[in-house]
């Protein structure tokens, strides 16, 4: 009651006996009506803490910012000590974190960065926090709080506190602490309520800030894939240029090797050979020897450099991608082995329509030496037989698998390293005759159509060489 209204009612009232009543009369239906404007002046500021709230987080701002605007909001409308955002480390059990946010009153010591470590929470209390408890203590002294949790409280000087989860979807990132130092608060309703609904919006802030550390880490990684593609382009036409290069020296190599070395051979072996025509009655056994051993070693020499010059070309020409029949091809290959060694029985089995995707020149020289070898490595066997298939699909590659086998003398396992290097032969010349270029030939025809070639074989019990293919589209 304002003192002009209390001299204007002391005038109309008879005696001061009748004022007094008067006076206790209105303060009881005044005093309600004060509290309710009271009440009613908080809601207000607290729907316009909220709304404030609220448009932080439709604004691209971050999240230390929301934390530190909201803090500063709510300690100004509550009258609070200490407004404080903490955090638990995730890997702590909810046992340990620290202040990551506060707005304080300059009499208290600021909580930011103090490690805080509580054995009792992680056990007792974050399940409740986690289904959305909330914590009112008017006097930490007498709430029957345990030991180790006031400890915690008073070393931020708290008297009474105000505590409601902060989670983020259903996982507990935190807590949003209310502090009052300087003396014991009993929490109203209202507060608590309220307290509650900011702590609620912050949640959907830490969604947000998790979504925009996601999608902040999913562009870093695409720019770091962008820019490792970048390297790789680049890497790649610096590559090519190289190889360019590469392929210019070799194919000026196989003009030198064609025309500048292959002239003395055909010197040496045909004046070797004039030697021997011209001057045989000259030369006693010995001599005709040497000369027949020159050429000889001319003639292999210049049959080196010939699959030489083939494995370059297989390695250098380009790939013509077609529809490829390879049983088609292996029949060919199979009959015109038949009718340069009339002789011979052998017995093949070649599986119909196996086609594949390929360049047919490449494929035919592969199939050549697959099929050359297993004619010639079963020469010695009374039934020779050689096949040509496909596996069927296995759980382990979606590619299908081709294979040419034999029964013939097979090679010991342990030297299969050798096996597919240029001029590494596992038998001797006078056995098998041979420059030992063909399987290398064959892995390079496999290696550029994207597939790999291995054999397995034991000796006198056959071989049998696999390879695949890229598996392309017609």
């Amino acid at each position: 009651m304002t003192p002009d209204l209390a001299d204007t009612l002391r005038n109309l009232c008879r005696d001061e006996a009748a004022f007094q009543q008067l006076q206790q009369t209105l303060a009881g239906e005044v005093q309600p009506l004060e509290q309710q404007i009271d009440r009613s002046n908080f809601l207000l500021e607290r729907q316009k803490t909220l709304s404030d709230v609220i448009a932080r987080l439709r604004q691209p701002l971050d999240l230390d910012e929301i934390f530190k605007a909201t803090a500063a909001e709510v300690r100004q409308l509550l009258a609070a000590d200490r407004v404080g955002m903490f955090r638990f480390h995730p890997e702590s059990g909810f046992d340990d974190g620290e202040f990551v946010s506060e707005d304080v009153d300059s009499e208290f010591e600021s909580a930011i960065a103090k490690k805080v470590h509580d054995h009792c929470f992680g056990e007792q209390f974050a399940a409740h926090y986690e289904q959305g408890r909330a914590q009112n203590v008017a006097d930490i002294y007498n709430a029957g709080l345990s030991d180790c949790h006031i400890q915690v409280l008073a070393q931020f000087q708290v008297r009474a506190n105000l505590v409601v989860p902060l989670l983020q979807g259903r996982h507990l990132w935190g807590l949003l602490c209310i502090h009052q130092c300087r003396a014991p608060r009993h929490w109203q309703d209202t507060e608590i309520e309220f307290i509650q609904q900011i702590a609620d919006h912050l949640g959907v802030a830490l969604q947000h800030a998790e979504l925009l550390a996601e999608l902040r880490a999913e562009i870093t990684e695409r720019q770091q894939a962008e820019q490792r593609a970048q390297e790789l382009n680049q890497g790649l036409e610096q590559a090519i240029v190289e190889l360019r290069t590469v392929n210019q020296e070799l194919e000026a190599f196989s003009y030198s090797v064609s025309h500048d070395l292959r002239t003395p051979l055909r010197s040496i072996d045909g004046f070797s050979q004039a030697l021997l025509e011209d001057c045989l009655d000259q030369l006693d056994s010995t001599g005709q020897g040497y000369l027949q051993r020159i050429r000889a070693a001319a003639q292999r020499m210049e049959q080196l450099i010939d699959d030489l010059l083939n494995l370059s070309r297989v390695t250098r020409s380009d790939l013509r991608i077609e529809s490829v029949d390879l049983s088609r091809l292996a029949s060919r290959i199979c009959s015109q082995l038949q009718q340069a060694n009339l002789d011979r029985q052998v017995d093949i089995e070649i599986q119909p329509n196996l086609n594949v995707q390929g360049d047919t020149r490449l494929l035919q020289v592969a199939l050549e030496n697959l099929l050359n070898n297993s004619w010639k490595f079963t020469n010695q066997q009374a039934v020779s037989r050689i096949e040509l298939g496909v596996l069927p699909p296995n759980a382990e590659t979606d590619r299908r698998t081709y294979f040419v086998r034999d029964n013939g003398i097979g090679f010991d396992m342990a030297y299969v390293d050798k096996l597919f290097k240029p001029f590494q032969r596992l038998h001797r010349v006078h056995e098998f005759p041979g420059n030992g270029i063909g399987l290398a030939t064959i892995q390079r025809i496999i290696h550029r159509h994207g597939g790999r070639v291995w054999a397995e074989a034991a000796l006198d019990q056959g071989a049998t060489f696999y390879f695949t293919l890229v598996e392309r589209k017609e």
